[in-house]
C-alpha cells in the first residue's frame, strides 16, 4: 500500500495526481502562519453544561461524541471498567451504554474510542476484543457481530466498523508482530484480508502488495517506537475517523489519508507531504527531533475542510510548548493554513463569534456540529479571561465539581 499511495509524492499543496488524489504540502505552509477567527467556517457557538447528579457524575472526559442530538462520553472506572454515558443535547442525563460481562449482548471490556455508528440507522455500537454490538438510540440491545477470528489463537480484531451491510476490522498478531485488515458479514464469512491470508492462512500468488490494502512490511513501519542504538524503530498499525456515514484511514507511514470498501479496494484521497521534515524509517535522537509528526487521531473532517495536526518537535515555528500545531485545509481553495494561537496555552481559531476561549473540534457529527468539552473548573476559568457574556452566565450556574460543559459550534 506505501508504495501505491507514495506513487503520488512530490506535489505542491492543491495540487492533484491524475488520479484526483490531492497533495497537502506542509513545507509551503511553514513560516505564513496566521491567527484564524471562528467565524471564517462557522456561525454560532453554544455551551451546554452536561447535568450533575449521583447518576451522572462524570469528572475530566476527553473525546466526546456528538450524533443525531445525543452525546457520549466515556469515563474510567478502574482498569478496564470503562463507561459510556449519554446526555440530550440540553445536558439533561439520558443513560447508559454498554454492559460489561461475557452473556448476549454483553462486552468483556469498553475501551476508549470502541465507539461508532450504523452508516444507515445512524445507531450506536461497541466494539471489544472481536464482537461488536449494536444499540439502539435509548441504549437499549440490538444485536451482536463477531469477527472471524480464532478465539485461541494470537489475532485479536479492533477498531471494528461497518462498511455498508458489512464489516471492517483491523487485526494484530503482537507475538508475531503482524498487523492487517479484514472485511466480513454478519455470518463472520471473510470477503478480502489484507495482507491477503494474514488470518485464514491462505495465499494468493496473482496479488501483490501493491494490489491489496497493506503488506507486513507496511503494517508495521510507522510512529510511536523503541529506541536501539540512538536508532528509533518505529510501528504503528493505521489510524481512523469518522467522516460522513463512513470513515477515513491514515496509512500506516501517516503520509495518505484514504478509504477503503467491503473488498478493500483503496481510495486515496490526500497525500501528506512532510518534505524534509518526513520522519525516516529507521531514524535516530536528532532525526526524530527534526521531523514533524502528523497527528492522526485528531483528524476531524467536513464537506469543505480538513482539521489537522502536526507535532512540530523541535521544529516549532511558533515558539509553543507543548508543540501541538492546529492547521486547516481548504478544500476549495487547496490552501494550508497552520493556525497561530491567540493564548498561547490554548490551540485552535480565536473565538470571534462571541469573544469567548479558544475553539478546537475533537468531533464533528454527522450533522456538521464541532464539539469540544471543558472540564468545569478550567471553563469557570476561561469565563473570568475571556468577555464572552454567555460563558459567564453558565459559569454562574457551575461549581469545580460540576460536570464539564459541552462547546458546540455549527459549521457555516
Amino acid at each position: 500500500m506505501s508504495s501505491l499511495l507514495n506513487s503520488c509524492d512530490g506535489n505542491k499543496s492543491g495540487e492533484s495526481a491524475s488520479d484526483g488524489i490531492k497533495t497537502i504540502s506542509l513545507p509551503d505552509a511553514i513560516g505564513k502562519e496566521r491567527i484564524v477567527n471562528l467565524s471564517e467556517v462557522a456561525k454560532s457557538i453554544q455551551y451546554i453544561p452536561l447535568e450533575t447528579s449521583d447518576s451522572s457524575l462524570l469528572g475530566d472526559i476527553s473525546r466526546p461524541i456528538l450524533e443525531d442530538g445525543v452525546f457520549y462520553v466515556i469515563i474510567s472506572k478502574g482498569f478496564n471498567q470503562n463507561e459510556y454515558r449519554m446526555y440530550h443535547i440540553d445536558g439533561s442525563f439520558k443513560g447508559k451504554l454498554g454492559t460489561i460481562g461475557r452473556a448476549k449482548g454483553e462486552l468483556p471490556q469498553i475501551e476508549h474510542f470502541s465507539l461508532s455508528f450504523d452508516p444507515v440507522t445512524r445507531n450506536p455500537m461497541i466494539y471489544s476484543i472481536n464482537k461488536l454490538v449494536e444499540y439502539d438510540k435509548d441504549g437499549n440491545f440490538i444485536k451482536e457481530v463477531y469477527a472471524p477470528i480464532d478465539e485461541g489463537g494470537n489475532f485479536r480484531s479492533f477498531k471494528l466498523h461497518k462498511v455498508g451491510e458489512s464489516y471492517i476490522s483491523m487485526v494484530s498478531d503482537m507475538m508475531a508482530n503482524k498487523f492487517g485488515v479484514i472485511s466480513f458479514n454478519s455470518n463472520k464469512e471473510i470477503i478480502a484480508e489484507s495482507p491477503v491470508g494474514i488470518v485464514t492462512g491462505k495465499k494468493d500468488e496473482n496479488k501483490s502488495g501493491e494490489d491489496v490494502a497493506g503488506n507486513q512490511e507496511s503494517m508495521t513501519i510507522s510512529i510511536g517506537g523503541v529506541m536501539t542504538n540512538s536508532v528509533v524503530i518505529i510501528s504503528r498499525h493505521p489510524t481512523l475517523y469518522p467522516y460522513k456515514t463512513g470513515f477515513r484511514f491514515v496509512a500506516d507511514n501517516g503520509t495518505e489519508i484514504y478509504s477503503l470498501d467491503e473488498k478493500l479496494n483503496i481510495t486515496t484521497h490526500y497525500n501528506l507531504d512532510f518534505g524534509k521534515y518526513k520522519i525516516k524509517t529507521k531514524a535516530t535522537e536528532d532525526d526524530w527531533k527534526r521531523s514533524i509528526i502528523f497527528v492522526a487521531g485528531f483528524t476531524c473532517e467536513t464537506d469543505n475542510y480538513l482539521f489537522l495536526t502536526y507535532n512540530f518537535g523541535g521544529n516549532e515555528p511558533n515558539g509553543y510548548t507543548p508543540p501541538l500545531v492546529s492547521a486547516i485545509y481548504d478544500k476549495e481553495s487547496e490552501e494550508l493554513i497552520l493556525l497561530k494561537r491567540a493564548d498561547p496555552n490554548m490551540r485552535g481559531f480565536k473565538n470571534d463569534l462571541d469573544n469567548g476561549a479558544p475553539f478546537w473540534p475533537v468531533h464533528i457529527s454527522n450533522q456538521g456540529e464541532m464539539i469540544m468539552s471543558l472540564s468545569a473548573a478550567k471553563f469557570i476559568e476561561l469565563s473570568e479571561k475571556y468577555d464572552s457574556p454567555e460563558m459567564k452566565k453558565v459559569a454562574a450556574t457551575l461549581n469545580e465539581n460540576s460536570n464539564p460543559v459541552m462547546v458546540v459550534v455549527k459549521l457555516k
